[in-house]
């Protein structure tokens, strides 16, 4: 069985992989308008206030338009049920990484666990992956990706906030003590004082919960809107409805002359100049991200970085561990979908989720980190880091992918 699976497909695969000048060149592309960006920068020929209005401009603009764009094309019941499959990967993926990330950082204290786990679950998939793979599978990979992206946001916005906000050393000048601190005075204290002593860290507790109350419920709210209002998630949902609903049996009713008929819904279409509106927005979006991602790199304390041990233990598991664990149920879902005849996983699939699952920590998680006082300075200095790594190593995880991809359990 073995034999089947790994047949001569698979150095056949990498042989075209390594040759290929298509592959090399959006690589090689990437690096050196990364260092573009850095060099302008550093030479003072880049303002590095810009970043933030470059990286605006991408989330509002050019990433939203990728997204919708990548759903304009025709599909197939199989090709949705692929699809859907991305999706439910993505979904356990996420749960798993946010749940027990903190496994690998349990010697840390608790701020340092959150801050930690955080950015080795929670990667730069929108804005450092998305643009990569467009420039590599320009044709099918913006879709999965997006589709992947779906449980990101929502883990994002929700879980990741979760965790970064919630005060782990809490109001200590208010007398309240967390669990350890707890556990440890009760073991200095006779049983009486005990119970009087767990009486009133739980009426401090509730005091603090009803105080906090109206702040977290303000920030709660924004954090709804910005899953639900996010331009990018909102693109990608309008997207695969209009993607999903062309297998409605009837929908195709529009036709234009010799044209095939296609779905109303279809605005493309419909109406040709959005797809080169949408098209021509979608382009700023990979040299702006590459460039924004240049001077990021030249704002971090590289050298600091360098010499932090945490740092680099954290970096190792981002962009070398994480991915590891998603070939792992990528690679269970396309053996379950083969055996079973549910669905198939394509070797695209399989590599632009290693590509997403490789990327260096979100910049949303460095923003919590600085907004709740949770490490900012480490999870700055892990980005940085992983970021530089994260373009050495990623040209390894596009060959494995592409390596695996070839085996019979994933379709060409």
């Amino acid at each position: 069985m073995l034999t089947n699976l790994f047949s001569n497909s698979v150095g056949e695969a990498l042989k075209a992989t390594l040759v290929s000048w298509s592959l090399w060149s959006a690589i090689i592309a990437t690096i050196s308008v990364i260092g573009l960006g850095f060099f302008l920068t550093v030479k003072g020929l880049l303002n590095k206030d810009w970043e933030k209005a470059f990286t605006r401009l991408v989330m509002l603009v050019g990433l939203p338009a990728l997204a919708l764009n990548g759903f304009l094309n025709d599909v197939t019941i199989e090709e949705l049920k692929s699809e859907l499959s991305v999706i439910m990967i993505g979904f356990i993926f996420y749960l798993v990484m946010t749940m027990g990330a903190k496994v690998f950082f349990y010697k840390y204290e608790k701020d340092i666990q959150d801050t930690l786990s955080m950015c080795i679950a929670l990667g730069s998939t929108t804005f450092f992956g998305i643009p990569l793979i467009t420039a590599i599978f320009p044709k099918d990979g913006p879709t999965t990706a997006n589709n992947f992206n779906i449980p990101y946001r929502i883990f994002l916005y929700s879980l990741g906030f979760s965790i970064m906000s919630k005060k782990n050393v809490a109001t200590t000048n208010s007398g309240f003590l967390t669990r350890k601190e707890i556990k440890i005075q009760l073991q200095n204290l006779p049983p009486i004082e005990q119970v009087e002593f767990l009486q009133t860290q739980k009426a401090l507790r509730q005091e603090i919960l009803l105080t906090q109350a109206p702040e977290r419920k303000k920030i709660r709210n924004q954090n709804l809107k910005q899953i639900f209002l996010n331009p990018i998630l909102i693109a990608t949902f309008l997207g695969f409805f209009i993607w999903a609903t062309q297998l409605i049996p009837g929908i195709k009713v529009v036709q234009y002359g010799d044209t095939k008929a296609f779905s109303p819904l279809r605005i493309d279409l419909l109406f040709p100049p959005i797809k080169s509106i949408l098209s021509t927005l979608a382009a700023i979006c990979t040299p702006l991200a590459w460039i924004s991602i240049g001077m990021t790199i030249a704002k971090g304390n590289v050298k600091k970085a360098m010499k932090s041990k945490v740092v680099w233990y954290a970096t190792g598991i981002r962009v070398f561990l994480v991915p590891i664990v998603a070939l792992v149920f990528v690679t269970l879902f396309a053996w379950i979908g083969t055996a079973s005849g549910a669905w198939q996983i394509t070797s695209i699939q399989l590599t632009v989720i290693l590509i997403m699952a490789a990327t260096p920590p979100a910049n949303v998680v460095v923003a919590y980190a600085i907004n709740y006082d949770k490490q900012p300075e480490l999870a700055s200095n892990v980005t940085t880091l992983s970021t530089l790594a994260a373009i050495i190593t990623m040209p390894i995880w596009v060959v494995v992918g592409t390596a695996i991809g070839s085996t019979t359990l994933f379709a060409s």
